[in-house]
């Protein structure tokens, strides 16, 4: 479902009266509300976890020599939540992937003694490990000679629907879950207990399900209130 027509759906499960919707700008009051509890709902679900399988995606930059840190911004990244630091391997873009190596993750006091400390700034090699700085930058060490590429995965930052069309980017068969967590932001509101507790009940349900499909590794916690 779009944004849309999950504000539609929204409309319909919380008994709202009058036209259906078809804009997501302009629209009276009653309609702006419900509009903004499903990006609310949206937001909430994606801040959730830090590491929803949807949210992650692979990037890759060139090494600088002696350039011992790369941002978000070397890696043509605009979209940025965090690192997924045991992810990270380099390669000699030259040669390609064949001689590709993992970069193996250190805690950044340590990297930061060890590679950014006297000659060791400027002794250049492949790097063999990386970091993440606390400006959320990647380091790597040794500080790399010029020409190896550094890939690796992150999560992207938590964004807000804003067209018509726009389409959250969660599994298509999960999307109910925004408008059951908009309905409990209804609720409450509105004092509609009946519309709340549907939302709740129903929302914990696929909590339950994204949770087992869209993690790693994991043992099921309990949903958001």
């Amino acid at each position: 479902m779009n944004f849309l027509a999950l504000c539609n759906r929204l409309k319909r499960k919380a008994r709202v009266s009058g036209d259906a919707l078809t804009a997501v700008t302009g629209q009276i009051e009653e309609y702006s509300r419900l509009i903004d509890w499903i990006n609310e709902a949206w937001m909430d679900l994606q801040l959730a976890r830090e590491d929803w399988h949807w949210m992650r995606t692979s990037a890759s930059c060139t090494t600088v020599l002696n350039q011992a840190t790369y941002t978000a911004t070397d890696f043509a990244i605009t979209d940025l939540g965090n690192w997924e630091r045991d992810s990270f391997r380099v390669y000699l873009t030259t040669t390609g992937t064949a001689g590709e190596q993992y970069l193996s993750y250190t805690g950044y006091d340590g990297w930061r003694d060890t590679y950014q400390f006297g000659p060791s700034r400027t002794a250049a090699s492949m790097p063999t490990v990386m970091t993440i700085t606390p400006a959320n930058a990647v380091g790597v060490g040794p500080v790399p000679l010029a020409g190896y590429t550094i890939t690796g995965d992150y999560f992207k930052v938590a964004s807000e629907l804003a067209a018509t069309t726009d389409i959250p980017a969660l599994p298509t068969q999960f999307h109910m879950a925004i408008v059951y967590r908009a309905m409990m932001f209804y609720g409450a509101s509105e004092a509609a207990s009946e519309i709340y507790q549907e939302g709740e009940t129903e929302f914990k349900r696929f909590m339950r399900m994204l949770v087992k499909n869209q993690l790693t590794g994991i043992t099921v916690g309990g949903a958001l209130a």
